[in-house]
Parts: C-alpha cells; structure tokens; sequence
C-alpha cells in the first residue's frame, strides 16, 4: 500500500482534478440549497426599506399640510 504524504498529494495532478471536482459539486448543491432562502431573505429587508422610505414621505406631506394649516407663530 502507497504511503500518501501532504507533498505526494501536491504534487499529484489528479488528486487536485478530484478535489475540484468535488468542490464545484458540493459548492454548487450547497449553493441550489441556500440561495433561495438568501434570496428572500434580501428581498424581505429591501422591502422593510422600502416601506420606512413610505413612511418617511407620508410623515414629510402631514408636516407639510399642518404647516398649512396652522402657520408658525414666527
């Protein structure tokens, strides 16, 4: 039986072919897997951004009609 070293190992070109073979596999299932929670997870605080930004200009126009109403005393 071979002895497998960390410099047989470097220096063996189908064992890095192997490894990367198994790194696209794995890093894209993992990535099918996690992505649409991220996906959604992203769209889900664009959206709560969004709505403070909503809030925002509703509060801006109630200022602006009170100012209408009751002009400051200045």
């Amino acid at each position: 039986m071979e002895q497998e070293t960390f410099v047989s190992l470097l220096t063996n070109a189908a064992h890095w072919e192997f490894e990367l073979f198994l790194m696209c596999i794995f890093d894209i299932f993992l990535g099918m897997l996690v992505f649409p929670s991220f996906k959604k997870w992203v769209l889900h605080h664009k959206t709560d951004d969004q709505k403070i930004k909503d809030l925002e200009n509703e509060i801006s126009s109630l200022r602006e009609q009170v100012k209408k109403i009751l002009p400051s005393k200045d």
